[in-house]
């Protein structure tokens, strides 16, 4: 058992917490054992405990490495609850493409059970036994169902329906470390808290630091008994070894003369550099053939090109049967660029992919209505042309249909190289032997660095195939990037866990949302269940630690002060006058000087009492500094909540009731429905009647403002050069309410987690305006290959932003539909089919 007492700063109660750590063996003759035999395979000791927990009615924390099996346990939550408890689950995963993916999964796994699927873009099935969807769904569900059951309308931007209380038993969150995420990891804090008793959660995570707090605190939410059970493996099933891999040309050596330098250089390229053994110990001889070569290649300037490098990577992969791999590249634009510079032939002789390739590509894609426009596009063309010799390619910009495509030919294993970014080692299922790196330095939105450790191994993790591998292997390109200085590399393949820290806002969305439950008052209880709470509590105990500490200096400092000759009062007096004669002339600095020459005649030793008074005067506002930090960090989700509640009662949002409550004002219910964009600011605008009278393209090109679409700098558009466009004022108005709100938060210290300083973006305005003029598939082909791609977008970039525009607009109809604005509907209801078109849609293979 793992025992831990928290003191709660706010109630100075004491809360035990009981988490099973299952980090034993499981014991043989379970009386589990018959829900084991569901597979046909041994299972490991950690998937046991984890059914265990599953059937005596708890929760349970599942950490382990990619392809440890970790997913088991969700399955078999899903035939337990839906087969023989005919209840329901529901289960939550952090992306799209892999909802998608899981519901394509389980409808063919599960024929028996029905399962629907909600992304926002994509509804289906919403009375299933198995509800699959991302996690902002399941808040905005648990936010609103109270309230959407009490008004009777089941439209009130709910995309499904449940009877929790009766119907629903589990929800399993995948990739639960995902908490972690900076923008997103709120969303899975506020899902867990809003979770009724009653429910079982399964959470599934790579390996995280400190599982045990993690899982304490999901223990804490509740208090009908559910123990969590931390069913954990730091052991790979399939364990990975790393790699380097250099090649040179033989121009090297015309300008390497010395014998013993060729022969060394050749025996250390085009073969496996040993980085990291498969018990994790690094190779300090390892690095240092590496460092060695890359300054022979530097010095010589004789650096291979990337094309030479990746071939002779991929021709050596293949000759020594460590295909299929994945290649990890960190830009979308050297993906594709990668993927063309592979000319060596990897398939098999006796394959028939290259043949036959083309022709599954078309049938798959033929179960779209408008599956000519797919085949008419060149980057499916390309993209065929690269699966005709097993190559794949994977990132977020490209068609969501294309992407799919790939994805299905992997389950094929039709492919034999994968060029993929980062997103690819979210979930997605992948078995390969080999994993490639051809960088170890990312751009995280700010600056270029280092991947830290645990993004490197949720990557190299794709490595190995459990029960076809026994070994996976992990390739680091070094020609294509400069030698780490040894302890980086010794901290990226040290593969030390994240540390969770808690992403929890107090927001304009959380209290409203509270209010709309039929919360009044006290919204600060909610915050103090979520992360941040131990977090600040643990900073409280630091600080008082520090307090104790600063209390036996100040005790010692006085102990010494109390043995002096004069008193406080007059080592205060001395040191202002000292200071003050620094800036007197004349007869009054001397007569500042005589005064101070007879204090120093009544207390001969005031000039070492005065160190030791000035000592205690540092230590001392050290202490109060420290007091006010520990009453700051005590009060402060309370005074966050009432600065953002005040915040909204000057807004005209909510109003202060007869009990000294809250109550929300018609703004603040229409601010409920909005998800996707600041609550307050569009909300006013609309109210206000600014944008009444806008056409459905107006509404588009407001709109596509908030999408985040990212265009080259030189590329950019600015707010001035849109004076000509009927929606500029609208624009400016906007611009204006969120500088107001920054302004705001900036003065009063809140601290919302909103971006302001880039919220809006006005690049995607024209274009998306004028996409809503075309009509025809030759008009929208055009466009996409001209306007769009000159502005450096890519089409799916477009695609994802035209979705977001949708996703938007579906929230203001909701708002329309509960406020009775009939006209403003039926513009927005024309949207859809103005931007949604061409190959610009939400359809997926996987449905």
């Amino acid at each position: 058992m793992f025992f831990r007492k928290d003191l709660n700063i706010c109630t100075s109660t004491i809360i035990v917490i009981m988490v099973k750590i299952c980090n034993t063996a499981y014991p043989d003759n379970s009386k589990y054992e018959s829900y084991f035999e569901w597979f046909p395979y041994p299972l490991s000791d950690f998937q046991k405990f984890a059914i265990e927990a599953i059937v005596e009615g708890h929760h349970a924390l599942v950490t382990a490495h990619t392809g440890s099996g970790k997913t088991l346990p969700a399955e078999f939550a899903i035939g337990y609850f839906v087969r023989e408890k005919k209840k329901k689950v529901i289960y939550c995963s952090p992306i799209k493409a892999l909802s998608n993916q899981k519901y394509y999964e389980f409808t063919r796994k599960y024929p028996d059970i029905s399962v629907g699927l909600f992304t926002g873009d994509i509804k289906t099935n919403p009375n299933a036994d198995v509800l699959i969807m991302t996690t902002e769904i399941l808040m905005n569900y648990l936010f609103t169902a109270d309230s959407a059951k009490e008004q009777d309308n089941g439209s009130a931007g709910l995309q499904f329906q449940i009877d929790i209380a009766n119907e629903l038993a589990c929800v399993v969150f995948d990739e639960v470390h995902y908490i972690n995420d900076v923008e997103r990891g709120q969303v899975w804090e506020k899902s867990i808290l809003l979770l009724p008793e009653h429910v079982q959660m399964l959470m599934l995570s790579a390996t995280i630091d400190n599982p045990e707090g993690f899982a304490a605190w999901v223990e804490q939410r509740n208090e009908r008994g559910k123990q969590v059970y931390l069913a954990s493996t730091s052991v790979r099933v399939v364990p990975l070894t790393h790699y380097g891999f250099f090649t040179v040309t033989e121009g090297l050596f015309k300008v390497v003369k010395d014998k013993a330098t060729e022969k060394q250089v050749r025996e250390l390229t085009d073969t496996l550099l040993p980085l990291s053994s498969s018990s994790n110990q690094f190779s300090d001889a390892g690095h240092k053939n590496a460092v060695y070569l890359d300054k022979i290649i530097d010095s010589a300037h004789q650096k291979p090109s990337r094309k030479h490098v990746l071939n002779k990577l991929s021709e050596f992969l293949r000759d020594r049967d460590m295909l299929p791999a994945i290649a990890f590249v960190f830009s979308r634009k050297n993906v594709e660029l990668f993927a063309h510079d592979v000319t060596v032939p990897l398939l098999e002789f006796d394959s028939n992919v290259g043949y036959t390739v083309r022709n599954e590509c078309e049938q798959i894609i033929r179960k779209l209505p408008n599956y000519k426009e797919y085949l008419g596009l060149p980057e499916y063309e390309r993209l065929v042309e690269l699966l005709e010799k097993g190559i794949g390619i994977h990132h977020s910009g490209m068609i969501p249909v294309l992407r799919e495509i790939v994805e299905l030919m992997i389950s094929k294993k039709y492919i034999k190289l994968l060029f993929a970014t980062e997103s690819f080692a979210i979930g997605l299922d992948c078995p390969i032997r080999t994993a490639v790196f051809t960088s170890l330095t990312k751009f995280d939105g700010q600056h270029e660095r280092l991947l830290l450790a645990h993004e490197y191994s949720q990557m190299a993790g794709r490595a190995g195939r459990r029960g076809i591998d026994t070994i996976g292997h992990v390739v680091h390109c070094n020609n294509l990037f400069s030698v780490p200085p040894i302890n980086e590399y010794k901290r990226i393949l040290g593969g030390v866990p994240q540390k969770l820290v808690s992403k929890f806002h107090v927001s304009y969305s959380l209290i409203l949302n509270l209010l709309k439950q039929g919360q009044t008052d006290n919204f600060h209880l909610f915050s103090e269940k979520s992360m941040i709470q131990g977090e600040i509590a643990g900073q409280v105990a630091g600080l008082r630690a520090d307090l104790d500490t600063l209390n036996r200096q100040l005790d010692q400092i006085m102990t010494t002060f109390q043995n002096k000759s004069a008193p406080k009062e007059v080592c205060f007096a001395y040191d202002a006058l000292v200071a003050k004669s620094k800036t007197l002339v004349n007869k009054k600095r001397k007569d500042a000087m005589s005064e101070l020459e007879s204090m120093l005649q009544s207390y001969p030793s005031l000039k070492e009492d005065c160190v030791v008074y000035k000592e205690w005067l540092a230590v001392d506002q050290q202490h109060k500094d420290i007091e006010y930090s520990i009453t700051y960090l005590h009060n402060y989700l309370r005074e966050q909540t009432e600065a953002i509640c005040q915040v909204m009662v000057e807004e005209g949002f909510v109003e202060v009731n007869e009990e000294n409550g809250y109550k929300l004002l018609p703004m603040g219910n229409i601010a409920t429905n909005i998800a996707e964009i600041h609550p307050l600011i569009l909300t006013k605008r609309v109210v206000g009647e600014e944008c009444s009278a806008f056409s459905p393209k107006e509404w588009v090109g407001l709109f596509s403002c908030f999408t985040d679409v990212n265009v080259p700098a030189d590329q950019r558009t600015t707010i001035s050069s849109l004076t000509a466009f009927s929606i500029f004022n609208a624009l400016e108005q906007l611009t204006k309410e969120y500088e107001h709100y920054y302004d705001i938060e900036t003065k009063r210290d809140i601290r919302t987690g909103i971006h302001y300083l880039d919220a809006m973006q006005f690049d995607l305005v024209q274009l998306s305006m004028t996409w809503c003029n075309l009509e025809t598939e030759q008009e929208c082909k055009a466009f996409i290959q001209g306007e769009v791609a000159d502005r450096g977008i890519s089409v799916g970039d477009f695609t994802k932003a035209m979705m977001k525009i949708v996703t938007i607009t579906k929230e203001w109809i909701n708002v329309c539909e509960s406020s009775g604005w009939i006209e403003l509907k039926h513009t927005l209801s024309q949207i859809e089919r103005l931007v949604l078109k061409y190959v610009l849609t939400t359809q997926s293979l996987y449905v």
